[in-house]
């Protein structure tokens, strides 16, 4: 190697070095990427030097140095376009390679030119390219330089854009975080915290930006929230409310914090504010139990009273159709009330309600059911039978609820059936459940009606239900009756082939009798 190439490549190895000190000492690219257009410019002895930066949004950002960089420029979208397209490009006039040069036009002026594609994790972040008036041999230390340049500088690119991307996005996080009401925690899996916003920080007063990397359990005044975490992660978070020293009523929701890999980083604690919700429901409750209460007495005096009509003097016909009329109007009304106040009770939302269980016979459950049921039945001229299979347990259930829902469920049946149709009632067990079906041959249901059927209010309209009087109660104290008992309910429905009702409860847990048996003490 002749001393000139051998001092050559020294000072390309210097410039090289240099470089990736300035990127390792996190240089703005502003200020990085003109002085690796001198390196380049001053190791090659180019007349131009060119930087063309990709960015979304716009076509790019130049750099540029060398006497001919600005004549070069017209060739910038061109070159790019072709690098982009065919990688590496090494052009010379001498080589024949002019009738391309013109066509990516470069200006005539330039004997050759070399270009190199920015890439880095996959992406292409722009090309630097040199221009040269007159031919130039590009040996392999060269081309090493410049790849080994062209690989930091998409690197630097590469590691500007991601650090602004994270900026950016930590900006965004803090001004959402410090714009929200609501608590927000970030613990990592040592339960060390690792995030909080303004509005936990006023939460727990001994919580500080301090606090970040202490564990939670160390924090005054956070042992509660360390005890929701747990109760997340042990399964036991549903439908718990947290309430605070500051007299509000917050919903706690927790959400897996995990790495791109999916792996588990930590958890997300998130305190809705409830309060004003919560005093909104107990306020609503409130109101239906009193009113529903008040309303039970003076139904109680009319239905007392219109019985003992006849006590003091025959009605003649006509009056005995209003008294009928005024029987149904308050049969309707105490049944409204009595569902209203069971809807309230076992509401999953608002309810507060703790079952009453007590041991009870399921068959006499069903037979009272079906007793009650039989002449309203007959009245429209249904068919209305019972069917038990099998042996059923004494179960410990509320008695008054799963009668309730029972009778709900059949009487559904015996409103919305037309005349001379028929339903079948059965009751078994199956599969460790008790399991009652009431089957009809009426109308049937739509599969989108059968979706919101058992949600609260919710009747199905058809024109030949416009005498059928209710309260979209039912079926919604049905399914909540179930599934406080941990069993369910659901409908097979088909339209004009009539529909099957189901109620399961499962033959296990507080459901079951436990026999009490007293150990003798032997003498």
């Amino acid at each position: 190697m002749s001393e000139e190439r051998l001092r050559q490549y020294v000072e390309q190895q210097e410039l090289v070095l240099n470089v990736t000190r300035r990127i390792a000492g996190n240089v703005g690219l502003d200020e990085m990427i003109p002085h690796i257009l001198h390196s380049a410019d001053r190791a090659l002895r180019a007349d131009g030097v060119r930087l063309l930066l990709t960015e979304p949004g716009v076509r790019w950002r130049a750099f540029a140095t060398g006497e001919r960089a600005g004549v070069m420029a017209q060739a910038d979208a061109r070159l790019l376009a072709y690098v982009t397209g065919h990688g590496e490009a090494e052009l010379s006039r001498v080589a024949g390679d002019g009738p391309l040069l013109d066509e990516l036009g470069v200006s005539s002026e330039l004997a050759c030119l070399i270009a190199l594609p920015l890439v880095a994790h996959q992406t292409q972040h722009g090309i630097l390219w040199l221009g040269f008036q007159q031919p130039h041999a590009f040996g392999s230390a060269d081309r090493v330089f410049l790849s080994i340049l062209a690989g930091q500088v998409a690197i630097a690119i590469a590691n500007a854009r991601s650090f602004e991307a994270a900026r950016k996005r930590r900006e965004w996080l803090s001004a959402i975080l410090a714009s929200t009401p609501d608590p927000v925690l970030v613990v990592d899996r040592e339960m060390c915290l690792q995030l909080v916003n303004p509005a936990a920080l006023e939460l727990v007063a001994a919580l500080s930006e301090e606090s970040i990397g202490q564990p939670l359990d160390q924090v005054v005044g956070a042992e509660d929230l360390v005890q929701l975490l747990h109760d997340f992660g042990n399964g036991d978070a549903h439908n718990l409310e947290y309430a605070a020293e500051n007299g509000y009523t917050y919903s706690p929701s927790i959400s897996d914090v995990r790495t791109e890999s999916g792996e588990m980083a930590g958890w997300v604690l998130v305190l809705r504010n409830i309060t004003h919700f919560k005093r909104l429901n107990d306020n609503m409750s409130e109101f239906l139990s009193t009113v529903s209460h008040d309303m039970r007495s003076p139904l109680t005096f009319m239905k007392g009273y219109l019985d003992m009509l006849g006590m003091v003097g025959e009605l003649n016909e006509k009056q005995d159709g209003f008294v009928d009329k005024i029987a149904i109007g308050v049969v309707q009304m105490s049944d409204m009330v009595e569902k209203i106040l069971d809807a309230g009770k076992i509401d999953p939302v608002a309810g507060t309600y703790e079952l009453s269980r007590e041991p009870s016979d399921i068959v006499q459950m069903f037979n009272d059911v079906m007793s009650r049921l039989a002449e309203p039945a007959a009245k429209q001229g249904l068919e209305l039978t019972g069917t038990i299979s099998g042996a059923v347990p004494i179960l410990n259930v509320d008695q008054a609820l799963l009668t309730s829902a029972f009778t709900n469920l059949v009487e559904n049946a015996v409103k919305y059936t037309p005349e001379g149709g028929h339903i079948e009632v059965t009751l078994n067990v199956q599969d460790n459940n008790l399991v009652l079906r009431v089957t009809d041959d009426g109308y049937g249901i739509s599969a989108e009606n059968q979706k919101k059927l058992f949600q609260r209010n919710v009747r199905v309209h058809r024109k030949e239900w416009k005498r059928v009087k209710g309260s979209g109660l039912g079926l919604f104290i049905v399914k909540n009756v179930a599934q406080r008992h941990g069993g369910d309910a659901w409908v097979k429905s088909k339209e004009g082939e009539g529909s099957t009702f189901t109620i399961v409860i499962p033959l296990a847990g507080e459901n079951m009798v436990v026999a009490e048996t007293a150990a003798e003490t032997p003498e």
